[in-house]
C-alpha cells in the first residue's frame, strides 16, 4: 500500500478514457493512481453495455491507434473481437465489435501492468485547491474519508467533477435552453436468428435506406448494424406500446453469432447533474427496454425467440458538463477537418446529435469522405485551474462538437493524450498548461499515436 497516499499522477474516472490515461502515465514514468467509483473499469462500455466501439477510421485509413489500437489487439488475442468490421449501414466507416466483459479484463491487466495503482468503490467528494492550483482530491469509500494528494490531476468523470469542485469555468447543453443530448439504457438480446434478419433487410432495403454499397457489404459481411424498421416503430409509438420517440430501431450484431446489442431507447429533457432527475430516468429507461424487447419480438423478424440477456448497470450519458478550455472546439473545426499545431487526437466521427426533445429531429453532420480533423491539447486544459487535466467528453467543446468527440475511440486516444501531458510535465518540472506540446507529440507518435 502506499502510506504517503502522495501520487505524481492521480486518475479520476475509470472508464475507457481514464484507464488509458492512467497506463499512459505510468508508462512515462509517472506514480499513478487510478480512481473509480464502480467495481470494474471501461466505464459505460463495460458497465453501461455500450457497444460496438465506433469508429476508429475515417473512410481512407484508420486515424486512432496508440493505446486505443493496443486494447482491440488484446481483446482479440482472447478471442473477445473480431477487430475493426464494415459498418454496414454506412454511418461511419468501422464498428469494432468486442466482448464487454473482456474489456473489463483487458482494462485492468493493461492498469496493473503498467505500475499503476488501482482505488474501485470510491467517489471523489472534494478538491484539494490552493491558490487555483488542484493538490489532491478528497475521496468518500467504505473505509471512510481520505486525502491524497497528487502533482497532476486527470479528471475523466466523464461529468468534469473535479474540475468543476475547483472552480474551474463550464457549460452544459446547448446555447439556447441549456438542454443535453437523452440519455439511453442499453442492452444485449438473443438468441437472435440474424440469418432471418438479414435475408428480411436485403429483401426490404427501402426500409433501411440502404445504399447499393450497404447492400453489398450486409451480403458479403459476417457482422452486421441495422438502423431501420422505421414504419414498425413508428407504430408501436402511435399505439403507446413504445413510451418513447425515436426515428429508428438501432442495434448491433456482437462477436456472439446469435445476440444482438439495442440502442434505441432514449429518455429525453433530463439533466443528467440532477439525481432526482437522473433516477426517474433510469425508471423510465427500465420501461422502455423491456416494452421494447416485446416489441420487437413480434415486430422484427428474427427476434421472436429472443429476450434481454442484459442490460447496462445504468443509464448511458452522452452529455453533460463541457470544461472552457485554453481552446473550444467548435462543429466548424469537426465539420471543415481542422488541424492544429498543438493536435493531440485525430478523428472521423461525424456530429451525432441526438434530439434533447421529443419533438426535434436527431441532427448528422458529416466530414467529407476520408477526411479527419484534429483536437488540440488545449481542449484538455481547463481556464483557471493549475495541474489539472480534462479528458474524455467532458473536454472542451461546443454542445455541437461533443456529438463527434464523445465516442470510445476518440476517448481512448483523449486518455493517452492527457496521461502522457501529465507523466511529462511532471519530468519537465513544469505546469500542464506551460508543457511544450513539441514534446509531447513527439512522445505521442513514438508510442504509435497517428499524428504525423
Amino acid at each position: 500500500m502506499n502510506n504517503e497516499k502522495t501520487w505524481d499522477v492521480i486518475v479520476v474516472g475509470g472508464g475507457v478514457t481514464g484507464f488509458t490515461a492512467a497506463t499512459a502515465a505510468a508508462r512515462n514514468g509517472a506514480k499513478t493512481l487510478l480512481i473509480e467509483k464502480d467495481a470494474a473499469l471501461g466505464g459505460t462500455m463495460t458497465n453501461v453495455l455500450v457497444g460496438p466501439m465506433m469508429t476508429f477510421h475515417s473512410a481512407k485509413e484508420q486515424v486512432i491507434k496508440g493505446i486505443a489500437q493496443e486494447v482491440i489487439d488484446r481483446l482479440m488475442a482472447m478471442h473477445a473481437s473480431p477487430g475493426h468490421v464494415k459498418d454496414t449501414t454506412g454511418y461511419v466507416e468501422t464498428v469494432t465489435p468486442f466482448d464487454h466483459e473482456a474489456l473489463k479484463l483487458v482494462a485492468q491487466r493493461m492498469v496493473l501492468e503498467s505500475g499503476a495503482q488501482v482505488l474501485l468503490h470510491t467517489w471523489v467528494q472534494d478538491v484539494l485547491l490552493e491558490n487555483q492550483t488542484v493538490r489532491g482530491v478528497v475521496v468518500q469509500n467504505k473505509s471512510g474519508t481520505e486525502t491524497l494528494y497528487g502533482r497532476v490531476i486527470i479528471d475523466t468523470s466523464g461529468d468534469a467533477d473535479v474540475a468543476y469542485r475547483a472552480g474551474a469555468p463550464w457549460e452544459q447543453g446547448r446555447i439556447i435552453d441549456k438542454r443535453v443530448q437523452p440519455v439511453s439504457l442499453m442492452f444485449k438480446a438473443g438468441p437472435v436468428n440474424l440469418p432471418a434478419l438479414r435475408e428480411y433487410i436485403l429483401n426490404h432495403p427501402k426500409d433501411f435506406d440502404m445504399t447499393l454499397e450497404g447492400i453489398q457489404a450486409l451480403k458479403e459481411e459476417k457482422y452486421f448494424s441495422v438502423n431501420g424498421f422505421i414504419d414498425q416503430l413508428h407504430e408501436g409509438m402511435s399505439s403507446g406500446e413504445l413510451p418513447f420517440h425515436r426515428e429508428a430501431l438501432l442495434f448491433f450484431s456482437t462477436n456472439y453469432p446469435d445476440e444482438v446489442i439495442v440502442n434505441t431507447s432514449r429518455v429525453t429533457d433530463i439533466d443528467p447533474l440532477n439525481t432526482w432527475e437522473l433516477t426517474k430516468a433510469e425508471f423510465q429507461a427500465r420501461e422502455q427496454i423491456f416494452a421494447l424487447m416485446t416489441f420487437m419480438q413480434k415486430s422484427v423478424p428474427g427476434f421472436e425467440k429472443a429476450h434481454i440477456l442484459s442490460a447496462g448497470s445504468r443509464v448511458g450519458v452522452r452529455e453533460s458538463r463541457r470544461i472552457m478550455g485554453e481552446y473550444i472546439l467548435t462543429a466548424e473545426d469537426v465539420i471543415s477537418g481542422k488541424h492544429f499545431p498543438d493536435a493531440v487526437v485525430r478523428n472521423a466521427y461525424p456530429i451525432d446529435i441526438h434530439a434533447p426533445t421529443p419533438e426535434e429531429p436527431s441532427t448528422d453532420k458529416f466530414l467529407k469522405p476520408g477526411e479527419y480533423y484534429e483536437i488540440p491539447y488545449r481542449c484538455l486544459v481547463p481556464q483557471k485551474v493549475e495541474q489539472l487535466l480534462v479528458a474524455g467528453r467532458c473536454i472542451s467543446t461546443t454542445h455541437e462538437a461533443i456529438g463527434s468527440t464523445r465516442t470510445s475511440p476518440t476517448c481512448m486516444a483523449l486518455g493517452q493524450a492527457a496521461g502522457t501531458a501529465a507523466a511529462l510535465s511532471i519530468r519537465e518540472e513544469t505546469n500542464p498548461r506551460q508543457l511544450e506540446t513539441g514534446l509531447l507529440r513527439k512522445t505521442l507518435i513514438a508510442q504509435g499515436v497517428f499524428l504525423e
